[in-house]
């Protein structure tokens, strides 16, 4: 017989057998499994262990342990990124949350909907220091996430967890998206309970209901139709959803060129007529001549404007009239630029309500197109003789499938990366720029091919390979087929380099001496050497049909550097600087 619930509504059979008497960790599996969850990161432990154990029962569930827990939270950041779905780490308290906050602040900076869920010790020892205790008593780990989080909390007793849990679900997911963090006892996990039936959808997350006023839309609508040198500047939050197609469909009536930053790169298409390419770290010169003639309303979409999108917080980026700024976090607006308008919600609807709202009249076609500093299809080497890192981006793009998603570590080769791969959809680059954490592009490559079931590719220096080795050795272990390009140069390049560049000599920053190839077969992923051009051409790819990740280990030339690099001009103009009294 049918139970009825307090809420008024019958529940079937076979809710009702499900929810009689079940560990909390088993109801809470399935809240997840009900939000859509399909793949869990994340390193066992002891207080961790129900929700594990809970997940035997559910093969539909994907687990992947990792090597170290920033490996998981990098990798559930990256699948969160390309599939738009909420991405899940599970960790054990004390060290295992405290080894993935580099992970949990990357995805506050850059915000990923990542859900971190640490088991914690048993409440009865809570202030008796048990080993790995990280209650408020001790370690007290909520506080400490709570400013990288956009929640951290702690479930007390075991009837709250469904409901818990769901709120920071809708929490992550909801309006300016980013990483949740609870934590849970062991006996909260542990003990039986019979599941709630909640109302709501989790698969309900965005908010349609916050739209700014038409006249604030017209207003925006009329600066851009009137403007004789506009600009679209696409930062990474239009990704989501329709928001690409929206700045296209713009960027099309207005005839107005688009730039993005190097974390929107992508985001619209480079080979398009209207697109100027990348502003900002790594950033393309057809950017900046257009700025440098001068712009009169500039709309910028998604973006913080911080530091690495901006050139340090370029001056050219003051537009002689009008200053229009998109972004669902109202934080953002104004915090970096004065704006004359400020329009706060997701940017698909209203780019959509922009370009409904301008004047119908013709507009002359305009062919622009990205400018690179050099061509790197040149058949040419460095004064080393060796392959320079155009050249290998160029060659590597060119011999992997043209759906390839690359994903990008921090160092020297980002410049290149940025600079000389070609991206022509949302998802076809992707660096995690906020926190600028070295060892994200191997974990990151393994969270796209679980996430997109395509081809994946990492870019990294040997410094975060040898950093990051244990990602590797996951999708040997998960046959996960990802490519690992290090482009090695022996050193901490970006380091060496910019320490030149400010004082006019560097200490030496080793990375070496090390076999990356042999570190790579050490733990099962096949590797090759390049050396020179064309060599890439010929490199046997055949291992990843198989599930065999491929690392190649790029030996460029040292002496080829980036023509440009502003953060350096701007940390060196921060060294002349005298100090405050």
């Amino acid at each position: 017989m049918a139970e009825t619930y307090s809420h008024g509504f019958a529940a079937p059979e076979s809710a009702v057998a499900r929810d009689a008497g079940r560990r909390t960790a088993d109801v809470l599996i399935d809240v997840l499994i009900d939000a859509g969850v399909e793949v869990v990161f994340g390193l066992p432990g002891g207080a961790i262990a129900p929700l594990n154990d809970a997940l035997l029962d559910r093969p539909e569930v994907r687990v992947v342990t990792t090597r170290h827990e920033s490996g998981a939270m990098f990798a559930a950041a990256a699948y969160a990124r390309t599939t738009g779905k909420l991405a899940v780490v599970l960790v054990t308290s004390g060290p295992g949350v405290y080894n993935a906050m580099t992970g949990l602040a990357s995805a506050y900076c850059d915000g990923m909907p990542v859900l971190l869920i640490a088991g914690e010790v048993p409440r009865s020892v809570f202030g008796r220091r048990a080993l790995q205790e990280g209650s408020s008593h001790h370690l007290d780990i909520v506080t400490t996430c709570r400013p990288i989080s956009k929640m951290a909390a702690q479930i007390p007793f075991a009837d709250q967890a469904p409901s818990m849990l769901r709120q920071a679900i809708s929490t992550a997911l909801t309006e300016s998206r980013g990483p949740v963090v609870l934590t849970i006892p062991l006996d909260v996990l542990s003990k039986t309970i019979r599941a709630p039936r909640l109302a709501n959808d989790l698969r309900v997350v965005q908010r349609t209901d916050s739209l700014p006023m038409n006249d604030a839309i017209d207003e925006a609508a009329r600066a851009l139709g009137s403007a004789k040198r506009p600009l679209i500047f696409v930062g990474s939050g239009a990704r989501w959803d329709d928001g690409p197609e929206r700045v296209r469909e713009l960027a099309e009536r207005l005839q107005a060129p688009v730039m993005t930053t190097p974390k929107a790169k992508g985001v619209f298409p480079e080979g398009h007529p209207l697109s100027l390419g990348v502003f900002g770290y790594g950033g393309h010169p057809s950017t900046t001549r257009y700025l440098e003639r001068g712009v009169d309303a500039l709309l910028t979409v998604g973006s913080s404007l911080g530091d690495v999108a901006t050139n340090g917080w370029s001056k050219l980026l003051s537009p002689s009239k009008h200053f229009i700024q998109i972004d669902v976090d109202a934080s953002q607006i104004g915090r970096n630029y004065p704006v004359t308008c400020g329009l706060i919600g997701s940017a698909g609807p209203l780019l959509e309500r922009i370009t409904a709202a301008l004047p119908r009249q013709p507009r002359a076609r305009r062919e622009l197109g990205v400018a690179r500093f050099t061509d790197p299809s040149i058949d040419q080497h460095g004064s080393e003789g060796r392959i320079t890192p155009m050249r290998a981006l160029w060659e590597l793009q060119r011999a992997l499938p043209s759906n390839t998603r690359f994903t990008c570590d921090i160092g020297e080769h980002l410049l290149f990366a940025i600079h000389y791969i070609e991206a022509h959809d949302p998802e076809h680059f992707m660096v995690m720029t906020g926190l600028g954490s070295m060892g994200s592009s191997i974990a990151g490559a393994l969270g796209v091919r679980l996430g997109a079931n395509t081809p994946a590719a990492a870019i990294c220096g040997d410094g975060c390979f040898a950093m990051n080795l244990s990602d590797l050795a996951v999708a040997a272990r998960e046959r996960i087929p990802i490519v690992v390009a290090v482009l090695n140069d022996e050193r901490y390049g970006m380091v060496e380099l910019g320490h030149e560049a400010i004082y006019g000599r560097t200490p030496e920053y080793p990375a070496g001496p090390m076999s990356v190839a042999l570190m790579a077969r050490s733990v099962g992923a096949d590797a090759t050497t390049i050396e020179h051009n064309n060599e890439i051409a010929a490199v046997d790819f055949s291992g990843l049909r198989e599930g065999r990740p491929l690392v190649l280990d790029i030996r460029i030339d040292r002496s080829v550097k980036m023509p440009k690099n502003g953060r350096f001009d701007d940390i060196k103009a921060t060294a002349k600087t005298p100090a405050l009294n």
